[in-house]
């Protein structure tokens, strides 16, 4: 959720997918942000085919001359009638995607990933070098939103280069995001673990964090878990206890198979009075020396909950 210098708007389209992904598209329709790392046989992104798009504009628009030509034969309760359709078609979209729902309706993890020792993608943990608890940070809506919509007070510009073709990714920062990284940087093993691809989120970690002081380890797409078409983070492929790992992501269905774990947090996308960095900042300390992160997680977030009433 990067527009090439001198591209015009019909030749590329962008966007954010469920899962805060950057979304780029060439004019063929295809999406950096689709060609995931996951296997083939591993569910496609949310991302739309942009000649699909071009094809529904076609169709209507040919149809709006029709629609001119009959609308004064039209009566006051036919209008009612499309009023109240809209207005259930709007509250159907608003609906489509229940994380709880999803969550509650995930197949058994064992199924899922029968060996999740075999996905383990970080280093072990060096316990003389390493605080004790893995923070695990999404990166889009969670601590920036990107776009490549022209944004005249972006915190920073960098180009992406897809399919021969350079993106301008504007990017605004959530505001305490420096502070915050550093203050967690000193008690937490920081590792920012994203469903974008590695190609744009590399990109702008070796911005947020220059000189790698505050973020320990990256991770992206390809250790994603894709399920039913989202991309779960299974902490499992972390490598480390699960009583000292902590999910922080705007997405609650990112956690689904770890809910006591993931700690939600409010998207974000240009409110410059956001607090919310701060608020978890709080809530983080108050893990520190405690046996299982997980029970004071559910106690205060209650995900457990809201899964049970879905």
């Amino acid at each position: 959720e990067t527009k090439a210098n001198g591209v015009a708007a019909s030749s590329s389209s962008t966007g954010v997918d469920r899962d805060g992904d950057v979304r780029m598209e060439d004019a063929n329709g295809e999406s950096c942000a689709a060609a995931a790392a996951s296997p083939p046989s591993s569910p496609s992104s949310s991302c739309g085919d942009a000649s699909h798009v071009s094809a529904d504009r076609r169709d209507s628009d040919g149809g709006e001359e029709d629609r001119r030509r009959h609308h004064h034969h039209r009566r006051p309760e036919d209008e009612a009638h499309d009023d109240a359709e809209e207005e259930e078609e709007e509250e159907d979209d608003e609906e489509e995607f229940n994380p709880y729902l999803f969550i509650k309706s995930l197949p058994p993890y064992p199924l899922v990933v029968p060996h999740p020792h075999r996905r383990i993608c970080l280093p072990p943990r060096d316990p003389v070098v390493d605080p004790p608890i893995a923070l695990v940070l999404d990166l889009d809506e969670t601590l920036v939103h990107c776009t490549v919509e022209p944004t005249p007070d972006a915190d920073m510009v960098f180009p992406v280069v897809f399919n021969g073709v350079e993106y301008r990714v504007h990017v605004r920062c959530r505001p305490y995001l420096e502070e915050f990284l550093r203050r967690v940087s000193r008690d937490f093993e920081v590792i920012v673990f994203t469903a974008s691809q590695r190609v744009y989120a590399d990109e702008l970690l070796n911005r947020i964090d220059p000189g790698g002081h505050y973020i320990k380890h990256r991770m992206f797409r390809e250790s994603c878990l894709p399920v039913e078409g989202n991309y779960l983070k299974d902490l499992n492929v972390l490598g480390r206890d699960l009583s000292k790992a902590v999910l922080v992501d705007n997405s609650p269905h990112a956690f689904g198979y770890q809910v006591d774990n993931g700690v939600p947090i409010e998207s974000w996308f240009d409110d410059p009075t956001d607090t919310e960095l701060l608020k978890l900042e709080r809530f983080l300390r108050t893990l520190h020396g405690v046996e299982d992160v997980r029970g004071p997680i559910r106690e205060k977030f209650q995900t457990h909950r809201l899964v049970a009433r879905a």
